[in-house]
């Protein structure tokens, strides 16, 4: 069986945008126990710009597009950090896929994606 799981930024960040370490965890945690069942497993994570926000040390969700993509850059790098380091712990490899809707919409680009999954 193959099981998706979205989470965004209220589930990764405390309010403060910082990393919340015990809702990651057990996450983690769950996930890898399903994956060790013998199910696939596909995380679908959001909160990248909080991520940021909280390692800026920016005290409000940036307003322009610029602003977000740097605080995005940011906390996407902590995410993958995060996400690699805890599910190490359980013999796990990830990986990373971003997408846009012309990934999906143009035949050649989405089988290139069903492919790599």
């Amino acid at each position: 069986m193959r099981i998706v799981v979205k989470v965004g930024t209220s589930t990764l960040a405390h309010p403060t945008g910082h990393l919340n370490i015990r809702h990651m965890e057990s996450l983690c945690k769950v996930l890898a126990d399903i994956k060790n069942a013998g199910h696939a497993v596909i995380l679908v994570s959001s909160g990248a710009i909080g991520m940021g926000m909280g390692k800026l040390s920016l005290r409000e969700r940036p307003k322009t597009l610029v602003g977000k993509q740097a605080a995005a850059a940011v906390g996407q790098c902590e995410l993958m950090y995060t996400y690699d380091k805890l599910f190490s712990e359980y013999n796990h490899v990830i990986a990373q896929i971003l997408l846009t809707g012309a990934d999906v919409r143009d035949p050649e680009r989405r089988n290139n994606f069903i492919g790599t999954m």
